[in-house]
């Protein structure tokens, strides 16, 4: 399906410092990684990797360090405790990919556009399926998850909003849109669909927006003002 059908109103004017407005605050500040210096970074790099592949709930924070070829201590400057490093390492997971998708939001296209760039922007990364168990094992792992894609659901609700105001989407309720496709976004990428789904999950994905966007894009306006509907 393609989005780039002009729409009959003024360009959308979309931008990343609006939709970032009442973003989860990061267990770890920009200022405060910044300060930590590149061998922290490093660490943290490591401990996400872990997180994504399913190995870093499962390790003892010795055996963290004989992996991450660090001390100790240095997980412990980070974090007091194994489970605050796998918080620390999913949530800065989320708000990367999280600021990816936003970034990838190219403010001259249309609405349609916008919203499939903002869902499908992190289809790269995907959790195994040993991870997924690990967000229901760690304390607090789950809320913070929720946490990242009700924010998520903030922005596209932001997004149908905006496509709403340009006359490109029917007058749905926002909030039902951005419900569907979260939730449709989580549901594909958890690894027990995906080896279901007989498509890859950038494919699937495409499928679920085609199946939205043909719901919420308005019929045409025809010579005499009316929508046209086939």
């Amino acid at each position: 399906m393609s989005d780039t059908a002009p729409v009959p109103a003024t360009p959308p004017q979309v931008s990343v410092r609006a939709l970032l407005t009442g973003a989860p605050r990061p267990l770890l500040s920009t200022t405060h990684e910044l300060a930590l210096g590149a061998r922290h970074r490093q660490v943290l790099d490591g401990l996400e990797q872990l997180l994504l592949d399913g190995e870093l709930a499962a390790s003892t924070i010795g055996a963290l360090a004989a992996r991450l070829e660090c001390s100790r201590r240095t997980l412990y400057e980070l974090a007091p405790s194994k489970d605050q490093l796998f918080l620390l390492a999913l949530d800065r997971f989320m708000h990367r990919i999280g600021r990816e998708a936003l970034e990838s939001i190219d403010p001259a296209a249309t609405p349609a556009a916008q919203l499939r760039q903002y869902v499908t922007a992190d289809v790269r990364y995907a959790f195994q399926a040993a991870a997924y168990d690990d967000l229901s094992d760690v304390p607090g792992a789950r809320r913070l998850l929720d946490r990242h894609l009700r924010f998520a659901a903030t922005v596209i609700e932001r997004l149908v909003e905006n496509g709403i105001e340009l006359g490109a989407f029917r007058a749905l309720e926002p909030s039902v849109v951005a419900a569907v496709l979260v939730a449709g976004r989580v549901r594909l990428a958890d690894p027990d669909v995906t080896d279901e789904v007989s498509v890859p999950l950038d494919a699937a994905l495409d499928h679920m927006l085609d199946l939205c966007l043909q719901g919420l894009a308005n019929p045409p306006v025809g010579p005499g003002g009316q929508r046209v509907v086939d």
